[in-house]
């Protein structure tokens, strides 16, 4: 059921249909037989949010002991988007997204931005297209789908696009895609460049290629290089990097690649990633010294701030991270259905810090070495297709102050699927 509203809505997966939604279109006469001008669809998500930590470490005392910390509960809208597709002669596609994420609070009113807008045209039909503007690159199973909160399992994002520890920006600008009908199967794929985080001449390239089985099971990779230098979209202080390029780098050249597998199958649903990024960068030594009072840990105050003295120039690392989500969808009646799903995350960061107004994540960063471990369990409840409500728990798994540390938080999302009538 969820998966057939992923289709449904979309842009990615409809850039091939050839149909429309009819109601509110323009028609015009191809001798006796009416066909659309314009197809338009109006239509948004909205993501009521809760979430509770418990206690997290957050430093060492004198005496050598672990202190925690509590943390306040937390509510807010986590996605509001209102998004506008259609056509034109059911062959050149548009695409608006409106987006407001983080927009619970009572103080602060956020306004709408831009998150996709995008104009495509057929070359071959179904097997060469091209599409422009502002959109989301083809990356793994979920970078296109993230804003369409109702439609999947699982409330939080894998952890390689959660927002404080992106491994690339989320869009780009120019791509050339495609889909292959071989058998009873379909090769799809797809090439793209844009602006990204592109310092002077560099033409970035992200590249994905899959197989569908029919729609049960579906296996591919994706790539990104930054094809030269590319500079950070944030500096020190500015919060959390909106891509690979972490803020206090000067340059960095990097690559990201890795796979993904989903298997659909009377009612399950398995899907898998794991990814690599290389970091061939270059820090800058004024914003590495500004790292002193961002609360390094041990490790971290040698890898940076040896004696005081801020360690800059070139740096090599890797990232690597990976999950594993399992769900099965039980009807309930007609419409309803009940889903139980379960998820484990693997992330590895050793140039990240834990202080994420000057770049950090708060997560690789809070451990000892850079890594933690993440594992949730939780259901979806819907009593019709397009509202979701969503409880899951999850705990976190690191080496803090030379333990293995836990520490669990919850969440619940309401979601609601919109559609302006036609």
């Amino acid at each position: 059921m969820f998966l057939g509203l992923i289709y449904a809505l979309s842009p990615a997966v409809q850039a091939a249909d050839d149909g429309g939604w009819g109601d509110d279109a323009d028609w015009g006469d191809v001798g006796d037989i009416q066909q659309p001008i314009f197809e338009t669809k109006l239509y948004g998500f909205i993501d009521s949010y809760f979430e509770k930590v418990a206690q997290t470490p957050v430093s060492v005392d004198e005496q050598g002991r672990t202190v925690w910390e509590d943390n306040p509960y937390e509510f807010d809208v986590l996605n509001l988007n209102v998004m506008l597709q259609g056509s034109i002669h059911g062959r050149y596609r548009y695409f608006l997204n409106l987006a407001a994420p983080g927009a619970g609070s009572n103080v602060d009113d956020e306004a709408l931005s831009v998150r996709n807008a995008w104009v495509e045209a057929p070359i071959m039909g179904s097997y060469l297209a091209v599409r422009a503007g502002k959109l989301y690159r083809r990356f793994g199973l979920y970078n296109e789908i993230l804003d369409a909160v109702p439609t999947f399992i699982g409330i939080e994002p894998p952890e390689l696009f959660d927002k404080d520890h992106l491994m690339v920006t989320r869009t780009t600008n120019l791509m050339v895609f495609g889909a292959l009908p071989i058998g009873g199967s379909t090769v799809n794929y797809a090439v793209s460049t844009g602006n990204d985080e592109r310092d002077g001449g560099a033409v970035p390239i992200g590249a994905d290629a899959n197989i569908d089985f029919g729609g049960r099971f579906r296996v591919g990779s994706s790539f990104y290089s930054s094809m030269g230098d590319a500079a950070p979209s944030r500096g020190v202080g500015e919060g959390s990097p909106r891509g690979g390029v972490i803020n206090w780098m000067e340059t960095d050249n990097y690559v990201v690649y890795g796979g993904y597998a989903q298997l659909t199958y009377n009612g399950t649903t398995i899907q898998a990633e794991g990814w690599q990024a290389d970091h061939d960068a270059v820090r800058d030594g004024e914003s590495v010294a500004a790292l002193a009072d961002a609360g390094l840990n041990p490790r971290q105050e040698e890898r940076f701030l040896p004696g005081g003295e801020a360690v800059e120039g070139p740096v090599k690392y890797a990232i690597r991270t990976a999950y594993l989500r399992a769900g099965h969808q039980f009807p309930v009646g007609k419409e309803a259905s009940f889903t139980p799903y379960i998820q484990g995350d693997y992330y590895s960061n050793p140039e990240t810090i834990a202080n994420k107004d000057f770049g950090g994540d708060n997560e690789a960063g809070l451990s000892d070495d850079g890594v933690f471990y993440k594992y949730t369990a939780g259901a979806v409840i819907r009593p019709v297709p397009q509202v979701a409500l969503k409880l899951d728990g999850s705990a976190h798994q690191m080496q803090f102050n030379g333990e293995t540390t836990y520490f669990p938080e919850v969440r619940v999302s309401l979601s609601y699927l919109w559609q302006l009538e036609q």
